[in-house]
């Protein structure tokens, strides 16, 4: 392949020499270097139409050279032509043939050539003319070919993409579109150029917003693309604007910097949602709630008084209906009580009159007659026989022991809730329908509200401590009233105490100084933050899972409907709570 002459006349037959030598090497190493490439050469002859090629020319198409007529006569087209593929041949042959015709700049050209296993390879094909010092005419063509496969796969897959990823923000009710380094559109989706109020993308690209959007709205829009230009992102802001109809809409658009391969920003990328209908429900809600609150006022006053009377018709009804039912439900209580307590002694003297000291006579007898019996019965049997009676023995005085206990603690539990049933007894006789405000005793009410609570703290581990200073503690009021409130104090403290917690204890102090009563009640509960005691006298709020929210409500008012003040507070979560009932004497 490429064949050179070389002519000298009147040169140094040895220095001719010499120079053959040294390009016939150069030759060599150039053809190595095109193979070790994988690059196919060749060499186009249009005299004699006959395309010199090497063997990578055909190696990168499956095929051996030796397949092939390369001896110099006619054969482009089975060398080349008719390895093209049918779609590309057409196009490839005169792209060849025109540069043949018109050697400017270098000859290229982009085609597929059949691989021996029938698949197809994309070839770059490039070359340039050689020409005839003398004549000017062109004595060959001369180029390579490169196997392109790899990268115009990549391309058609890019390609592939691009239009996939373009479908799918052209349907996309978004709009999205992107900006150059001067705030310019070059890509926007049709959600957007509908948004503008265009026809067509070809309208928009090469634009600002200055440029699309007149007046205040386009200098705003300008403003921001500069300060994402600058690295700051803009995420979710909300934005308003007019479309061509002339009527208000509203965007949450969302712009970020995006930075080239020299890491400096060129591009924006936006994205804008409609919230159009949003800021629309948003200010019909707005002007509904500015009414309902012009009403809202005497709806309250109305309301209010409407509670009112419902809870004092109710209340009054509850009352005289609980005590009716509670002096019926005590009686029966009581009657049980007895029933139950005489149960209870008859099962203590039966236990009293069991067979034990039989059973230890017994037992010591077999004893005694240890060695009577082991020559009537054997020693074995004999001994057995007292191991048994002793056992009968032992777990007969555990048992009686044990239902003694159990018996002593039944009774004393019966007499506890009998002292409790006598004291709603009292409260029940001493009930009127109209609530008459009469002395009342706190130390003794006190003293009721421990009683009717003791099982609970005791079955809890919890340490009730009082202490009471010398005074008078009497005040006028409703004693059941009074006491519900103390109850429900005592029974919030109660509650609050972790259980697993070591140390439990509620301490109440009661004193009487400066012409008032001060009643405290300290636990070392759960306690609570300044905002939640901002929210216990608010009529249904609650911290308990089953509450009502009404406990606290009602006690305020209950003390407050006896001249006195009502308050609980703490020092914060876990610390525990105070609370503080005054009373004016």
């Amino acid at each position: 392949m490429m064949d050179f002459v070389l002519k000298s006349e009147g040169t140094d037959k040895s220095t001719v020499q010499h120079t053959a030598e040294e390009l016939e090497q150069t030759i060599k190493k150039y053809r190595a270097l095109i193979s070790s490439s994988n690059t196919g050469a060749w060499e186009y002859f249009p005299k004699a139409d006959f395309l010199d090629c090497n063997s990578v020319y055909f190696s990168m198409l499956g095929r051996e050279i030796n397949d092939y007529d390369l001896s110099g006569r006619k054969n482009l087209d089975s060398v080349w032509a008719e390895l093209i593929h049918p779609e590309d041949r057409m196009e490839a042959v005169s792209c060849f043939f025109d540069y043949l015709v018109n050697p400017i700049g270098m000859y290229e050209s982009f085609f597929r050539m059949k691989h021996a296993d029938g698949s197809w390879v994309w070839i770059c094909s490039r070359g340039s003319s050689l020409k005839d010092e003398t004549t000017g005419k062109i004595t060959s063509l001369i180029g390579t070919n490169v196997d392109v496969t790899g990268q115009k796969k990549a391309e058609s897959d890019i390609q592939s993409e691009k239009i996939l990823l373009r479908t799918l923000i052209d349907n996309l009710p978004d709009t999205i579109y992107v900006k150059d380094a001067e705030g310019r559109k070059i890509i926007a989706n049709k959600a957007d150029v509908a948004c503008i109020g265009l026809n067509s993308e070809a309208d928009v690209i090469g634009k600002n917003d200055i440029e699309l959007f007149p007046g205040e709205i386009g200098e705003r829009g300008y403003s921001n693309d500069m300060e994402v230009l600058s690295g700051k992102p803009q995420l979710n802001k909300e934005e308003f604007f007019f479309d061509k109809d002339g009527k208000e809409r509203w965007l949450s658009t969302s712009k970020v910097p995006v930075y080239g391969k020299s890491g400096v920003i060129d591009r924006i990328l936006g994205i804008g949602h409609d919230i159009t209908e949003r800021k629309r429900s948003e200010e019909a809600l707005k002007k509904l709630n500015e009414e309902l609150n012009a009403q809202s006022d005497e709806l309250k006053v109305l309301n209010g008084q409407i509670l009112l009377q419902k809870e004092q018709e109710l209340e009054k009804a509850i009352a005289q209906g609980k005590f009716e039912i509670a002096s019926e439900v005590l009686h029966d209580i009581g009657n049980a009580l007895v029933g139950f307590g005489s149960y209870l002694n008859r099962i203590n003297r039966a236990t009293e009159k069991n067979s034990l000291d039989a059973l230890k006579n017994l037992n010591a007898f077999l004893k005694n007659q240890h060695g009577l019996l082991s020559n009537a019965i054997g020693e074995d049997k004999a001994n057995a026989l007292v191991t048994i009676t002793d056992g009968i023995s032992k777990t007969q005085a555990e048992n009686q022991k044990e239902i003694s206990t159990s018996v002593g603690e039944l009774l004393h539990i019966v007499s506890h809730i009998q002292e409790i049933l006598n004291i709603q007894r009292q409260l029940v006789r001493n009930h009127g329908a109209s609530h008459e405000r009469k002395p009342v005793n706190l130390v003794d009410l006190l003293d009721n509200c421990r009683s009717m609570l003791l099982a609970s703290m005791e079955k809890k581990g919890v340490k009730l401590s009082v202490n009471i200073k010398a005074g008078n503690h009497v005040i006028k009021g409703d004693h059941t009233k009074l006491m519900q409130v103390i109850l429900n104090v005592m029974k919030n403290s109660l509650e609050a105490i972790n259980m697993e917690a070591e140390g439990k204890c509620i301490s109440i102090s009661l004193d009487s100084a400066d012409k008032h009563i001060e009643l405290k009640i300290t636990d070392n509960g759960q306690g609570f933050d300044e905002e939640t005691s901002q929210k216990f006298f608010q009529r249904g709020f609650t911290t308990k899972k089953s509450g009502t929210g009404l406990g606290l409500y009602n006690c305020r008012s209950i003390v407050e409907s006896h001249a006195g003040t009502f308050d609980i507070s703490s020092e914060g979560p876990g610390l525990g709570s105070v609370t503080t009932i005054k009373f004016a004497i």
